[in-house]
């Protein structure tokens, strides 16, 4: 097949998503995108449907006009935004669901994936989080490698844009930072984009705090319903502060966010 001319039907910050034939879609990663990375994401994707976390199947990588990219089932439905952005006054049940999902994603465990504290550990040597002293970076290291191991699955990227709801039953999407570790790893992160990650390019003044609005009620009722199932606390996540915002900058490096998280990096460090 060929993209040439055709429009994708989403668009994300390292890929598109075109539609290949009636029953599935290719995700096509934006040129210079590494074809490791890629895999990753396939052997992931795979993992999240044997273990019965997503229903959505995963029929391994291609390359389409010079793009590396992975084919998918095509699924019929609406992220969760959307279901917000149609009835505000469903922002709480919103808030909720990404609750319900997102502990529903934790129940399942692996060894098959690295370990989110190595994997933020190995962001430290990124150009990301140059601005960080030599010894800045050792003392966020022994940091991270003295937080609690775990074997749940954790998403890393977890939004209501990446929760879909179908006729029967919401689905996970977007799988390429899986990794394991503990829950709370996951919920900081999520807490994170929340609280501080950069809202749409161009957004104007007043959608700013529009959207900072809805985003902090969204929070307020995610949060409760999360910490509500008493498997993670305040404090956990408080710990996994620092991992956090090191994932959070090294993944995806978003240069509006540089110069906030490595003084959220060097406050924690502080408070230490």
């Amino acid at each position: 097949m060929s993209v040439v001319g055709s429009r994708p039907i989403a668009r994300g910050r390292s890929a598109e998503v075109f539609a290949d034939g009636d029953d599935r879609v290719v995700k096509l990663a934006f040129p210079g995108v590494d074809a490791a990375e890629v895999a990753q994401e396939v052997a992931a994707s795979r993992l999240a449907y044997e273990l019965g976390i997503t229903p959505v199947r995963c029929h391994g990588g291609v390359e389409v006009d010079g793009r590396h990219g992975i084919v998918f089932d095509r699924i019929e439905g609406v992220p969760l935004t959307a279901v917000a952005e149609r009835n505000i006054l469903r922002l709480p049940q919103v808030g909720s669901t990404l609750a319900t999902e997102h502990l529903f994603v934790h129940r399942a465990r692996t060894d098959r994936l690295p370990d989110v504290r190595e994997l933020a550990v190995v962001q430290l040597d990124t150009p990301a989080l140059s601005a960080l002293t030599s010894a800045e970076r050792d003392a966020v290291a022994r940091r991270i490698r003295a937080l609690p191991a775990g074997d749940a699955v954790l998403h890393l990227d977890f939004h209501p844009q990446n929760v879909f709801v179908l006729a029967e039953r919401n689905v996970v999407i977007d799988w390429q930072t899986a990794v394991a570790g503990q829950p709370a790893a996951d919920v900081a992160l999520t807490r994170l984009l929340f609280r501080e990650a950069e809202l749409f390019p161009g957004t104007s003044a007043p959608m700013r705090v529009v959207y900072g609005a809805v985003r902090r009620i969204l929070l307020r009722f995610y949060l409760r319903s999360y910490l509500r199932a008493g498997t993670v606390s305040v404090a956990d996540l408080d710990r996994w502060e620092i991992a956090a915002r090191v994932l959070r900058l090294g993944l995806l490096d978003i240069p509006s966010e540089r110069e906030r998280m490595i003084a959220g990096i060097r406050a924690d460090l502080a408070a230490a």
